[in-house]
């Protein structure tokens, strides 16, 4: 598992860095994250995944 480091994460609090989607995303309510879940706290379902993993369409690659 690939976790963000200190200083990304200080920038993207900062406001320093670009803004972009957060990386992960429920398939089920379509809710994005800063942090990977098990579960969504929003709907409650089991399926959360990387964004850029996630096609237009919503199927994973």
């Amino acid at each position: 598992m690939v976790t963000m480091g200190v200083l990304e994460r200080a920038k993207r609090a900062s406001g320093l860095s670009e803004p972009e989607a957060l990386p992960y995303l429920c398939l089920g309510c379509e809710t994005q994250f800063d942090i990977q879940y098990h579960t969504c706290p929003v709907c409650g379902k089991y399926d959360i995944r990387r964004a850029k993993w996630v096609n237009a369409d919503g199927e994973s690659r």
